[in-house]
């Protein structure tokens, strides 16, 4: 896209980091379109070579918060299933035999009438690998009308997906760990939530 994202945003911010024709300068990885939440971005390429070097040996902690549909028989359930391109729809991944491994870890947190909120940690990072392993074990993400929710539902305006907690190595060699509190319209309907 030309305009409105992020690359966009560095490309103004940050001129001396981006090369001529580089498509993704200095992102290091990313998140589904309406998750909010962390991203890193690198300053320069030998801190973004580093950087994803990290994400590929999964030594990264990624945790999340999501609001699914429903609860989990159980508190905490892992969910170790392949994922690649939906071959029924192209705009969607699924589980798919031979897909890209992939690891999703899940902890109800707490119960609401039809929706469980969850902490989600993943040692991989494939394409919507939350929204697609909620939804195969029947739970989808509030709000992701893609993968079985309702759309609209709980007046969500996107699904209900936070990427809140990231903890790597800067470059320099020194540990980080950042959160983000969960934004106010996502907060707003857990506050509804909370009030039934």
């Amino acid at each position: 896209h030309e305009h409105g994202t992020l690359v966009n945003a560095l490309r103004w911010l940050r001129p001396d980091a981006t090369a001529p024709g580089d498509v993704r300068p200095g992102i290091v990885h990313r998140l589904d379109k309406d998750t909010s939440g962390l991203i890193v971005v690198a300053k320069n390429e030998p801190a973004r070579l580093t950087l994803t070097r990290q994400w590929q040996e999964r030594s990264v902690l990624k945790r999340y918060t999501a609001l699914v549909v429903g609860h989990l028989p159980e508190v905490r359930a892992t969910v170790d299933a392949p994922i690649a391109r939906d071959p029924h729809n192209r705009k969607r991944m699924a589980v798919v035999a031979g897909g890209r491994p992939a690891v999703t870890h899940l902890e109800t947190v707490a119960r609401y009438r039809g929706y469980s909120l969850l902490d989600v940690t993943i040692e991989t990072g494939r394409t919507h690998q939350i929204r697609v392993h909620c939804a195969f074990v029947k739970h989808p993400v509030a709000g992701d009308w893609l993968y079985g929710a309702t759309r609209g539902e709980l007046g969500l305006k996107r699904h209900f997906l936070h990427a809140r907690e990231l903890a790597f190595r800067l470059p320099s060699g020194r540990d980080i760990h950042l959160e983000s509190p969960l934004p106010a319209d996502l907060q707003a309907v857990l506050d509804a939530l909370e009030a039934e």
